[in-house]
């Protein structure tokens, strides 16, 4: 046993090397984190925050090259954010929508509806599917890349995005949020 043998220098020890991962991860983060929780977006603004922080003071530890480097931040916000959910045990709050420039009061209204009503059947989703669907939909994922980080095979993955999404057009066709939109839909003829 050598006592003094040099540890290996982790990739983002320096603070240039973990500004240059803060700005090139930290939109991924946020997407992932909101993915999860569904906002409000303080909350995914501090969580992220934190996910940062964490990573920045365990930064010397990190032995992945650079290229892992996302994955291991996106392991630390999935940490936080079931620890907030455990502390926490609230109902999932959603971010309004912005409402199309011309829209009209009734159109905002609808599309309000539909956004809260998709975050409804979002947080309704088991865990591990509403995960895999973040990582596919809103951080761009590719499924063998999903597959890595959950430990799972690509087909798996690629069955449960199917049959989850498969679910959610259901649930959307049977509700009556699919059906409000076409009675504000504007016909051909009217002006």
């Amino acid at each position: 046993m050598n006592l003094f043998r040099r540890r290996a220098l982790s990739p983002l020890a320096s603070p240039a090397r973990f500004r240059e991962l803060y700005e090139r991860s930290h939109p991924a983060v946020f997407r992932y984190i909101y993915g999860l929780t569904g906002g409000p977006q303080d909350d995914v603004e501090d969580l992220t925050a934190e996910t940062f922080l964490r990573a920045w003071k365990a930064r010397h530890g990190f032995q992945g090259d650079e290229a892992s480097a996302t994955g291991w931040l996106i392991r630390i916000a999935k940490r936080l954010v079931i620890d907030r959910y455990r502390r926490s045990v609230q109902a999932i709050h959603n971010l309004p929508a912005d409402p199309p420039a011309e829209s009209t009061p009734e159109q905002t209204a609808v599309a309000d509806e539909q956004i809260n009503f998709l975050y409804r059947l979002l947080g309704e989703l088991p865990d591990e599917p509403r995960e895999i669907l973040a990582l596919r939909y809103l951080l761009g994922w590719r499924v063998n890349d999903i597959a890595e980080y959950m430990g799972a095979t690509e087909n798996s993955v690629s069955v449960t995005i199917h049959r989850t999404l498969s679910r959610l057009r259901v649930r959307w066709a049977e509700s009556d949020t699919g059906h409000l939109a076409a009675a504000f839909v504007p016909k051909e003829n009217e002006s």
